[in-house]
């Protein structure tokens, strides 16, 4: 047992020796059917490896044209999308712009005023303040006479994202029916 214990650090000692020795040439390698390797050979090796010049290896370079920063997580770059998608309406009048809605009705006098409003498949929605609406994640800032005030956050071609009102109005004949 202490033989073999003793004989493992000395093993290893090998080993570890022969780790950093050079290969040998393929020349020297290399055997003569008749078992000896030509003795001219190595001498004509190191003459040939003085004289050439020792290459330099070609300089790294990364171009990073059309590919992802290395330096910026990917997962902020997902969570800011998914805030984006958070703030979209989930409700059937985020499916549609602004444009395309068409204000109703407006009951105003009581505490929390209601209007309705007609989307481009004939269905009608009521909104009260602070509902969602419109494919930019508005909300409805104010119910008045005869309109509804919108707010909506929205992005600019340089990416910068600004807050804009926009008003939908009744039309002109339902605006006459509310006077008389």
């Amino acid at each position: 047992m202490s033989a073999r214990r003793s004989a493992i650090p000395v093993l290893a000692a090998v080993l570890l020796a022969a780790c950093g020795e050079s290969p040998a040439p393929a020349a020297q390698r290399a055997a003569r059917p008749g078992g000896l390797a030509p003795a001219a050979a190595p001498q004509q090796a190191p003459a040939a490896q003085a004289t050439k010049a020792p290459e330099k290896p070609p300089e790294p370079s990364y171009s990073s044209v059309g590919k992802r920063d290395p330096f910026r997580s990917y997962l902020s770059e997902l969570s800011k999308q998914g805030s984006e998608l958070a703030t979209r309406c989930a409700t059937p009048l985020g499916k549609f712009e602004l444009e395309q809605l068409q204000l109703v009705a407006v009951v105003t006098g009581l505490e929390n005023p209601v209007a309705m409003v007609q989307a481009p498949n004939g269905v009608g929605y009521s909104l009260r303040r602070g509902a969602c609406i419109g494919k930019n994640g508005g909300t409805v800032a104010a119910v008045r006479s005869g309109e509804v005030v919108v707010a909506e956050w929205v992005v600019r071609a340089d990416g910068t994202r600004d807050r804009t009102q926009t008003v939908i109005r009744l039309p002109r004949e339902a605006a006459l029916n509310l006077e008389e």
